[in-house]
């Protein structure tokens, strides 16, 4: 099934007067393609366009690129270096006068700038996307509600998200990306993982909440199927795996793990080793295989400074503790009971920065 996003740009594509705008939508049609995973295509009209105006520059066309560019690589591997190209294509477009692109690139900053936890930038980037972007320039306003959901629900304040979340998903839906919509479920259902883990580490179950993040996932599963997302394809399983392992679905999340460890971490979610790599110790020893359970925790053991995340790195020793107490060692466990409990706390910390940052960007926008 085509996006109608997709079949939008292409009859835009063909209705444009003008050269340069033609590529422009070109440009904009690699992003799309690159945000539903068919690199190689995205790619392949990057360096057709760059051939063209690579030695005869043409200012909006070339912001338009970078943000081709930009995005191919954050779909390619989550990988920073995306974050130069996006803030090239918001450079540019701000010279060049192209308050849509502007407005957009803003907004991609301000997501990629909450992933960074570069919190203070994020909340500047997404007060100024939503100043630029027009009543119907939806993609900027879709990403940048979704950035201002993110930025409140990793602050524990879902009541405060879920009104942003409908915002994104309204302005999605009506420029018909259907990716976007597929983005929204997949970013909020892994929140909802997040916050349920975090609930049953600290013996505060959520059946409600781990019940939202599943029904999520397999919205997400289900509409990436329908329209033919290929992006990142390894990130929804392994959420669903966290998901089963907060479950006691032993068998199916180490399934998971073993189908799709190995891609995710290729495409970005090596930040997350040692978090993965303590689940999946966890769900081998409950059915037995405790010899391989004790190889994963202690290449887990190895890789959890490494983990980025406060919250990661607190359940992965928080899993670690749990998996060294039941192999007999209480004083490795020990150890990793102490550091979860440190690194819950500067998970809060960042909670309570995220709050901050997303809550003085809404003031401005309301002054």
């Amino acid at each position: 099934m085509k996006s109608r996003l997709l079949s939008h740009l292409d009859a835009a594509i063909a209705a444009a007067a003008m050269p340069s705008e033609a590529d422009c939508l070109r440009a904009e049609r690699a992003a799309l393609l690159a945000r539903q995973g068919q690199l190689n295509e995205a790619r392949s009209i990057i360096a057709s366009l760059q051939a063209q105006y690579g030695l005869s520059p043409h200012p909006r066309v070339n912001a338009w690129i970078s943000l081709a560019e930009g995005l191919t690589s954050y779909f390619s591997d989550l990988g920073q270096t995306a974050h130069d190209k996006i803030k090239r294509a918001y450079a540019v477009s701000g010279a060049s006068r192209d308050r849509r692109l502007n407005a957009l690139a803003a907004a991609w900053l301000a997501h990629m700038d909450y992933t960074a936890y570069d919190l203070d930038a994020m909340g500047r980037h997404v007060a100024e996307a939503l100043q630029l972007a027009d009543a119907d320039n939806h993609s900027a306003r879709a990403r940048a509600c979704l950035v201002v959901a993110l930025a409140y629900h990793f602050g524990g304040r879902f009541d405060s998200a879920q009104p942003w979340y409908a915002k994104s998903r309204l302005h999605a839906s009506a420029e018909g990306d259907e990716t976007m919509l597929s983005a929204i479920m997949y970013n909020m259902a892994g929140l909802l993982a997040d916050q349920s883990r975090h609930a049953v580490m600290t013996g505060e179950h959520d059946v409600a909440m781990l019940r939202r993040a599943e029904l999520s996932l397999q919205s997400a599963t289900n509409l990436d199927a329908l329209i033919g997302i290929a992006s990142l394809d390894a990130l929804v399983p392994l959420h669903r795996a966290r998901v089963c392992t907060l479950q006691g679905q032993w068998a199916e999340a180490v399934s998971l793990y073993e189908a799709h460890f190995s891609d995710g971490l290729l495409q970005g979610l090596d930040r997350m080793r040692a978090s993965l790599g303590a689940d999946l110790a966890w769900c081998r020893l409950q059915l037995g295989q405790t010899e391989q359970a004790r190889k994963d925790a202690v290449a887990a053991q190895v890789s959890v400074a490494h983990d980025r995340d406060a919250d990661d790195r607190a359940a992965a020793h928080h899993r670690l503790a749990q998996v060294f107490a039941q192999l007999g060692q209480a004083d490795v466990a020990a150890h990793h009971r102490e550091q979860a409990a440190a690194d819950w706390q500067a998970h809060e910390r960042e909670q309570a920065m995220s709050i901050a940052a997303i809550e003085k960007a809404v003031a401005t926008l309301a002054s």
